[in-house]
């Protein structure tokens, strides 16, 4: 062998052997400088405060009560039918919030009165005898152009004497049968197609929801449909009578509150078109974060990943929310909790000045890459008073007073000063969704940065439920809809996804929350591992995609929810053309148009954008909108 390639062979066994000495002091050298600068603080960007639409001049809100909402529905429901009164209640607030003015008739003691003012007919009983007398009207309005929905299963024998040729359904005797999974045949919710749900628990019969078997003529086009032991049913379905519409739900979702979207999306296929407004907001948020980071080994962390908890947290969890973020375009609002003792009576302190150090490197980071974090609590323990009932739910402390209230929130707005100076708490939400009235009062009086709570939408506990909008305290609520890292798959919530895809259909609204300690709680998934949960969670951030949402954080949501519920529509429909009239129109508004009959052409005062087959989503920029039409096809 040469010289010179023995010289080349010495010089490469050198330099890799003086590579395994010089990569782990790399490594060392890189992972001090990490801890280092962790503990040295990481400066906050002071451009970090989320920006807001602003909110509306207190002189041009409109209250609802006062609202004058477009009069073109007569609902008609019926006392003598115990089920029929059950209806009410949504039927009456999704006309509200799709500002549909309506006259409301009950037939058990009210003849139908003259149909000639009206668009649409809401029928919300199924025993419907007392219309008999009303019947041809009934037929010649809808034939003429009247659009008429069921909103329950209408009986069996009323459907056959009475509506059965109106509504599309053969003639025979039908049974009720369970309706066990259920599937959206067409895109009427839009992201909904082909989706298949779980309607009724199948190994709990006793609870099994039920609808009629009816044969549908060929003439009617399908939109959800069911399977059960006992054979298929028809759930939704929609028939043109001549220039009319009939739309008829055989289900039971118009009693839940999670199904009001379903109800609306049914609504807006009566008319040629019909237009409502939205709020149009995505909100992610993370609870108890920033938040204290427990100390040792979690069985499941250590499990997948052989680490401490709080490197866990440092090197993995945090990065890969942060790409999420990333990858999706969207920001996170975290709620701020200082500590979880569960003192709720004085001396209120921070944590040691260790775990001050690792809250204010995660919370500067998150700040810094364009988060907003809100308030949760000095402490994990809800704002409630000794009068409260926990039940067995909950092991908290209540507060002795509203004093203590005040003066633990103090702390932990000194505190958010302290860590993450020159930024604002804006939107409270209450620790394990608990806000009695005492202690809304206290954030809405000592808190005047506060403008928005996010409690819940439906609560089974307490039932401290939230609506969206303008509350009768001035404080705007917006609250959350679905929760986990997992929420099309979890056993134990059947009703996520249909939740979801049934408040974008309503308000055009996603809004969900997930703690960092998912990760580590045996109910909320820990035994999955977090390379399951992020995959879930993924999945769950690409679904949402679909959709033209605006992603906003939690204090955002606030002035678009005002907006929102701040406007009235009027629309005027004619062959070639939608006029849209926007009473509390400010500086912009969203509405879903569900164009039936016709294809846009031209949109003046706003943009269309196309979200499914006959449903779009408008940007309004001015008070008037008009959308030309080609006309559908004959």
């Amino acid at each position: 062998m040469a010289n010179t390639e023995k010289k080349i062979i010495k010089k490469k066994k050198y330099a890799n052997a003086l590579w395994i000495i010089l990569l782990p002091l790399a490594v060392f050298i890189l992972l001090g400088a990490f801890v280092a600068i962790e503990r040295a603080g990481i400066p906050l960007d002071p451009n970090t405060d989320p920006v807001a639409l602003p909110y509306l001049p207190a002189d041009l809100i409109i209250p609802r009560s006062e609202q004058v909402k477009d009069l073109r529905c007569l609902f008609v429901y019926n006392s003598d039918d115990p089920e029929s009164e059950g209806t009410i209640p949504n039927i009456t607030f999704i006309l509200n919030q799709m500002s549909v003015g309506y006259d409301i008739v009950d037939m058990a003691k009210t003849d139908i009165p003259d149909l000639t003012p009206y668009k649409t007919m809401v029928i919300g009983a199924s025993e419907t005898e007392p219309m008999f007398l009303a019947l041809d009207s009934v037929i010649n309005w809808v034939f003429g152009g009247g659009g008429l929905l069921f909103a329950i299963t209408p009986d069996d024998e009323t459907l056959t004497t009475i509506f059965n040729r109106l509504l599309g359904v053969e003639r025979g005797t039908y049974d009720y049968i369970p309706q066990v999974t259920a599937k959206l045949e067409t895109d009427f919710l839009t992201g909904g197609k082909g989706v298949q749900l779980v309607w009724s628990e199948e190994n709990k019969p006793d609870d099994y929801r039920y609808g009629l078997n009816f044969k549908l003529t060929s003439d009617c086009t399908l939109h959800m449909s069911s399977t059960g032991p006992e054979g298929p049913t028809p759930m939704l379905w929609e028939h043109k009578f001549g220039n009319g519409r009939v739309v008829v739900n055989n289900n039971d979702a118009i009693y839940e509150k999670w199904s009001r979207g379903f109800f609306a999306a049914s609504y807006s296929m009566t008319e040629p078109a019909v237009a409502y407004p939205v709020i149009n907001a995505s909100v992610i948020f993370i609870d108890d974060f920033p938040s204290p980071v427990p100390e040792g080994y979690n069985p499941y962390i250590r499990r997948d990943y052989g680490m401490q908890t709080e490197n866990f947290f440092v090197h993995i969890w945090f990065p890969d929310m942060l790409a999420f973020s990333d990858k999706y375009g969207f920001k996170y609002t975290g709620l701020f909790v200082e500590t979880y003792d569960d003192n709720v009576n004085s001396d209120f302190v921070p944590e040691p000045q260790y775990v001050s150090e690792r809250m204010k490197y995660f919370g500067t980071l998150f700040l810094n890459h364009g988060n907003e974090i809100g308030m949760h609590g000095y402490n994990h323990q809800s704002l409630v008073l000794p009068n409260f009932d926990y039940g067995d739910e909950l092991d908290y402390n209540k507060w002795p007073s509203l004093a203590n209230m005040k003066t633990s929130l103090d702390e932990l707005v000194r505190y958010d000063e302290e860590m993450f100076p020159g930024t604002k708490m804006r939107i409270y939400v209450p620790p394990s969704n608990v806000l009695s009235h005492e202690g809304r009062t206290v954030i809405r009086d000592d808190f005047k940065d506060i403008r928005v709570i996010s409690g819940l939408l439906v609560d089974d506990l307490y039932n401290l439920e939230d609506e969206f909008g303008l509350g009768e305290d001035g404080l705007i609520n917006f609250p959350r809809i679905t929760s986990g890292y997992f929420p099309f798959d979890d056993p134990d919530d059947i009703t996520a996804l249909w939740s979801m895809l049934c408040e974008i259909n309503l308000h055009f609204v996603n809004s969900h929350f997930i703690h960092p300690d998912d990760t580590m709680d045996d109910e909320r998934g820990a035994a999955r591992g977090w390379r399951s949960l992020s995959k879930s969670f993924d999945e769950y951030l690409a679904w949402l995609g679909q959709f033209p949402l605006r992603h906003l954080t939690g204090h955002q949501a606030g002035p678009a929810t005002e907006r929102w519920d701040n406007l009235s529509v009027k629309t005027t429909l004619s062959s070639d053309q939608i006029a849209l009239e926007l009473t509390g129109f400010y500086d912009e508004a969203w509405l879903l148009v569900r164009i039936n009959e016709g294809t846009p052409l031209a949109t003046d005062g706003g943009s269309l954008t196309k979200m499914s087959d006959t449903l779009y989503l408008l940007k309004a920029t001015m008070p008037e909108v008009t959308i030309t039409l080609e006309p559908a096809e004959q």
